[in-house]
């Protein structure tokens, strides 16, 4: 068989690619072939997938494909969040995790995730490796004749749901939540997260409303489902007109989370980190290290400090997070688009996970959601913290790459440095504390520029400088 076009390349977290164009059986074929390349020894998968168009099809092709070649296949009977999947991985001993979806991407796009045995994301140098295979591969007709059917699967379907929510209720004081006569609002983002925190809960004084719910692959009314304060207009609306104590957004496969307090402000996702910290920390004395990624916000680092304890830095990307967390014995893992992990539940991102332990600080707490941000800051002092891409054009890549591998000056924007990390890409801090750091993406064509700064003023002003610096 003859394959045009490009072939997939696994990034910080999986493949995507624009439906029809990228993603297309062919490809899809390809990923899963090549994972056979690559470890032939495999004897057991679970395969899960999202709320996108061809995302059931890509599933069930995949399904028969490894049906046929003797492999036990544990697919989910309905779209299911990316942690159930990786949770699944573990509890049915299997040798990897599929996952169909691209995530937060907008609606053009889909992709494949893969996980290991320990349902973490495959490691940089697998994922390395799988790329290679895939670019060289060369796949006959009767083998896509295999994966390219449509048989019916219902021996092969399973209901992956209920062990996880008989697992994750347990991460948390259940009942205290159950019983806090607290209501709050979810935008399940058209994904994946519909009705899981309720069977979670189970019936109590705890009341919960859910917008955007239904399973619809055009994700009407947001740019894409990334729990970010852009699309989340709605939340903050139903949050405020339902009088609710907090809201929680999901992306569509339900590994990030997006939090709006009662007075419908968006607690930028450091900072929820942050607050999981500050609680797992200190209100369950639960004192071990913490691990996140070079683009987090410095508050990490004073929490650990007060409390004894390392926060370790790594790479963009929970594939470095997570062993990073398993090396050090950290107990919270954390990335800065809104990935956080509990290790005691899962070494990966599950961000149902995430808001059970929000919501046991806040029912803990007695306030209102928008006091947890005023006392991390009573605490740990003003951070503020922002995240702007910025889409590469060919003359603005070049710059962008100059600076990140060629930079090495005291001073920038008339700020002198204290010090030039390039863990990833390019961060620099300087001698007020200020930070910034530039990289490109591992999933999608763009340059994410980060910063943090005390003071609002000084920290978009530290962004429009740089911005000059590669678009003129």
């Amino acid at each position: 068989m003859i394959l045009n076009g490009s072939r997939p390349k696994f990034g910080t977290d999986g493949w995507r690619g624009i439906i029809g164009k990228d993603f297309d059986t062919k490809n899809c074929f390809l990923v899963a072939a090549s994972l056979l390349s690559l470890s032939p020894e495999i004897k057991k998968v679970v395969i899960g997938y999202d709320t996108r168009k061809l995302s059931k099809e890509i599933s069930i092709k995949i399904s028969n494909f490894y049906l046929s070649k003797g492999i036990k296949v544990f697919l989910s009977e309905c779209p299911i969040p990316t942690p159930v999947v990786s949770f699944s991985v573990k509890n049915l001993s299997a040798d990897y995790g599929i996952v169909i979806t691209a995530s937060h991407n907008s609606k053009i796009w889909n992709g494949i995730k893969i996980k290991n045995k320990h349902g973490q994301s495959i490691s940089a140098e697998k994922a390395n490796k799988l790329t290679n295979i895939i670019s060289n591969h060369s796949l006959n007709d009767s083998d896509f004749n295999k994966f390219n059917i449509n048989n019916s699967l219902e021996n092969i379907e399973f209901d992956l749901l209920t062990d996880y929510i008989n697992s994750v209720r347990k991460i948390v004081n259940i009942d205290q939540i159950r019983n806090s006569n607290v209501n709050i609002i979810i935008d399940c983002m058209f994904g994946t997260s519909s009705k899981i925190l309720n069977r979670i809960i189970g019936n109590g004084n705890f009341k919960i409303k859910e917008i955007n719910n239904s399973q619809n692959s055009s994700f009407p009314g947001i740019k894409q489902p990334e729990p970010i304060e852009e699309n989340l207009s709605n939340l903050k609306i139903n949050v405020l007109e339902s009088r609710a104590a907090i809201g929680f957004a999901y992306d569509a496969d339900s590994d990030r989370l997006g939090v709006i307090d009662n007075e419908s402000n968006y607690i930028d996702a450091p900072y929820a980190f942050c607050l999981m910290i500050d609680h797992v920390l200190g209100n369950r004395k639960e004192i071990k290290n913490i691990s996140t990624t070079v683009s987090m916000s410095a508050m990490a680092d004073k929490i650990a400090k007060k409390y004894n304890v390392e926060c370790y830095r790594t790479k963009i990307g929970f594939k470095y997070v997570a062993p990073n967390m398993q090396k050090n014995d950290s107990i919270l893992g954390g990335e800065e688009s809104g990935g956080y992990c509990y290790a005691e539940h899962l070494l990966e991102r599950d961000g149902i996970a995430s808001s059970l332990i929000l919501l046991e600080k806040l029912t803990q707490y007695n306030s209102e959601s928008s006091n947890l941000i005023k006392d991390l800051i009573k605490k740990y002092g003003d951070h503020y913290y922002k995240r702007v891409d910025i889409e590469l054009e060919k003359n603005i890549l070049e710059k962008i790459k100059d600076f990140i591998f060629n930079f090495d000056e005291p001073k920038i924007i008339n700020k002198e440095i204290k010090n030039i990390d390039r863990t990833d890409g390019i961060k620099i801090t300087f001698k007020n504390n200020e930070w910034i750091l530039v990289r490109l993406s591992g999933t999608e064509p763009v340059a994410r520029i980060y910063a943090e700064s005390n003071n609002k003023h000084s920290l978009d002003l530290l962004i429009s400088k740089f911005n000059e610096l590669f678009i003129q």
